[in-house]
């Protein structure tokens, strides 16, 4: 009997005999990341949309409170976007990881990569933050005009956590972005994904 392939969620699954039992793998970006088995192909394949689901909730419990990921599922999203990731936004990437603190400003980033002015990073850094947020599944702040703040899939306001613990992502964002020294801070979880591979 030939394999069968279906879709679960942003999964591919595979399904097949194998040694006398029936056997599924869930593929993602060209990598399995589970498997099951079973006595028939049903079995497998309801047993692997399980622990696929299973995941996806631990993948979910696992979100700070602005909604980013865990530093694995960072990792993962790096693994996948990395070879294929212009120099320039690898260059912002470890300027960014490389700054005191992790925290950087746009012309320091446009420096980084070469850009002649901030505005260069901005809209840079906001590609390469859609990149992850479409990766790992984050939904990002809006502005007021309804555009999304994708560098927040990669980075965060410093004064959420200290100066206005209580204030939403956006306000604390509306309130700094004008300001000439204005850092965006990366993600603890975006630090310890790019260490993990050997940044």
């Amino acid at each position: 009997m030939a394999f069968i392939t279906e879709k679960h969620g942003r999964y591919e699954i595979k399904s097949g005999p194998l040694a006398g039992a029936w056997a599924a793998n869930a593929i993602l970006h060209k990598t399995i990341v589970a498997k099951a088995a079973g006595s028939t192909r049903e079995e497998a394949v309801t047993a692997l949309k399980s622990e696929l689901d299973r995941m996806e909730q631990l993948a979910l419990s696992e979100c700070d409170t602005e909604g980013a990921p865990s530093a694995s599922v960072y990792e993962r999203a790096f693994r996948h976007l990395l070879p294929d990731m212009p120099d320039s936004y690898i260059a912002m990437l470890r300027a960014h990881l490389a700054a005191p603190d992790h925290l950087i400003s746009a012309t320091k980033l446009a420096e980084a990569a070469g850009y002649s002015g901030y505005e260069g990073a901005n809209l840079h850094y906001g590609k390469l933050g859609q990149r992850v947020a479409d990766e790992i599944r984050f939904i990002p702040p809006r502005r007021e005009d309804g555009t999304e703040i994708w560098t927040c899939a990669i980075a965060r306001d410093t004064s959420m956590d200290t100066e206005y613990p209580d204030t939403s992502i956006l306000e604390a964002l509306s309130r700094n972005m004008e300001t000439v020294h204005f850092e965006w801070q990366m993600r603890p979880q975006v630090v310890q994904a790019l260490r993990a591979l050997g940044w």
